[in-house]
């Protein structure tokens, strides 16, 4: 079994002993994850950007030198008949909110329950924004041409800048009865690792929820366990670090991290990038059987993380949350991510999920 980096020694072998030293420690880590791993945001001081709202949400509209790009927002927002008064928490979802429904399900549809729960939604679309393929065209791209010299983003950190615009014109009060101290930001599978980058990049986003993430996410890279035999069955493949290189998938991260071939020569794991969003809220969702996204792997990075969020005096802001079933987004998933809402944001207790305890044997790490 491969040890995990240390979240609390530093690069030159120091410890970290205070909060101050986390404070330090944690820029150490972005830092990191930035230069092998996601790519740097460039330069974006000379932006000019203009809001207008539409039926639909609201077009954000950038330019920069002679460049000009545009992207939407959507925006859906809690009745006028919602039980409770706004300003309302945000969810920010980077692509759909709905999971996937195989032919012949019944398709319930999420944001409008987050509505009438009193959650404004906010829908990104990453295609607009960052392509999801090598081309890299879309907003972000043609306001800043790629080039691997330059600061060589991935699209997670393209998606964190478009992001962050949207959460600019919440500050300026573009929507007045939404709480911009209360915002979540989610997504599922590639974008439940976009979520991850976007939480570390913008401290604005008080709660973060990447759901079935895996590798490049939440999974830990030094921990598979394929072939462990289960209540529910025996663990497939899990998604491995080569995967990550591929045509598909290359283009999310910055073309440092396509040299590494071995998990044990990354200069951190994921537990670490977790730990980034202490001390506010994290919670981690995904399915037992969901065996290419490594969701014991996801455990340990909790469990790992977790340590650092109880050093902060914040363990009540990081959970769990498993259902049975693989790759998608349920009822049961919005049921836990809305529930730990209203814990973390609203101060009303949990009472269908503890958030703490899994199947999984404890990590003894």
């Amino acid at each position: 079994m491969r040890k995990l980096p240390d979240s609390f020694t530093f690069q030159d072998g120091r410890r970290v002993l205070t909060r101050a030293d986390w404070e330090e420690r944690s820029k150490e880590l972005q830092e990191l994850f930035h230069y092998y791993m996601y790519g740097v945001m460039p330069e974006t001081s000379g932006e000019q950007v203009s809001y207008v709202k539409t039926e639909q949400g609201l077009q954000v509209h950038v330019t920069r030198g002679e460049a000009n790009a545009v992207f939407t927002a959507r925006f859906s927002l809690p009745p006028e008949d919602c039980a409770l008064e706004g300003p309302y928490p945000v969810i920010f979802t980077i692509g759909s909110l709905e999971g996937w429904h195989p032919e012949g399900t019944t398709v319930t549809n999420h944001i409008e329950q987050a509505n009438k729960r009193g959650y404004a939604v906010v829908t990104l679309l990453p295609a607009e924004i960052a392509s999801d393929n090598s081309a890299r065209t879309g907003a972000f791209f043609t306001l800043y041409p790629y080039s691997a010299e330059m600061a060589d983003p991935g699209i997670f950190v393209a998606l964190g800048w478009a992001a962050g615009k949207v959460m600019d014109a919440l500050e300026q009060q573009l929507y007045p009865d939404l709480d911009t101290e209360r915002t979540i930001i989610t997504g599922f599978s590639r974008w439940g690792k976009a979520s991850l980058v976007i939480g570390m990049m913008d401290k604005r986003f008080a709660l973060v929820n990447p759901h079935a993430s895996g590798a490049g996410g939440m999974a830990s890279f030094r921990h598979s366990f394929e072939g462990k035999n289960y209540l529910w069955g025996t663990a497939g493949k899990s998604e491995p670090l080569e995967a990550l290189h591929s045509e598909g998938e290359a283009h999310w991260f910055n073309s440092t991290f396509l040299q590494f071939k071995d998990p044990a020569e990354l200069p951190y794991d994921q537990h670490q990038l977790a730990a980034l969003i202490a001390p506010r809220a994290l919670l981690l969702t995904g399915g037992y059987e969901d065996d290419w996204v490594n969701p014991e792997g996801m455990y340990v990075s909790y469990a790992e993380a977790e340590r650092v969020f109880n050093f902060l005096g914040a363990a009540e802001q990081i959970g769990i949350a498993y259902r049975a079933g693989g790759h998608n987004r349920t009822q049961e998933d919005i049921d836990h991510l809305l529930e730990f809402c209203e814990w973390r944001l609203r101060g009303i207790q949990p009472v269908s999920c503890d958030f703490k305890s899994s199947l999984y044997e404890p990590w003894q790490g």
